[in-house]
């Protein structure tokens, strides 16, 4: 016997056509392979791209940074060099008590590219006796450690490197010189 749901309706499968975009794609698989294997390709590349450009970023700003500093170290070992020379032509001046020459080769050396100030600081009392600011001289000067050096040295405040060299007599210290190099 025949149930109800069982009717004289002959059985009919719920099979679905596929759409006409499934059919064209399935149609045509190695076209849209090589398309989507082209895609790929081109998202890869723009991100290797992307990558490689960091890199040389990254590259360029170490590079730049270690020129710098190379620089900066000759420029303050040429200071110091300069300093030291330049002493000795100062306590040749000195010890003949020329002054007056002294004063000249400030204003020659204040001239250079860079040179912020020169100054020359009497040894015994502290006193910037020389200085390429007129309104330096006879001030106190306050660095105990520049005033005890026996040797060029050179430190750095903000962007002004000094260098600190002493004026040496035969036997005593006649002077400190410091010169303001701005960078």
């Amino acid at each position: 016997m025949k149930t109800s749901n069982e009717t004289d309706f002959p059985k009919v499968e719920n099979k679905k056509k596929p759409s006409k975009i499934v059919t064209f794609i399935l149609g045509h698989k190695l076209v849209f392979s090589l398309i989507f294997a082209l895609v790929v390709f081109f998202l890869w590349a723009i991100i290797k791209i992307s990558v490689m450009e960091k890199q040389f970023e990254n590259q360029t700003l170490a590079l730049t940074t270690s020129y710098e500093n190379k620089m900066d170290s000759l420029t303050t070992q040429q200071l110091r060099l300069t300093s030291k020379v330049f002493s000795w032509a100062i306590r040749s001046e000195l010890t003949r008590e020329n002054k007056e020459q002294v004063n000249q080769f400030f204003l020659s050396f204040i001239k250079e590219p860079g040179v912020n100030k020169v100054v020359l600081i009497d040894a015994t009392t502290s006193k910037v006796t020389l200085s390429t600011d007129k309104k330096d001289e006879g001030s106190i000067f306050t660095n105990q450690v520049a005033l005890l050096t026996t040797e060029t040295i050179h430190f750095t405040e903000d962007s002004v490197l000094n260098v600190i060299s002493p004026v040496m007599g035969l036997n005593n210290k006649l002077g400190v010189l410091v010169i303001q190099y701005r960078r």
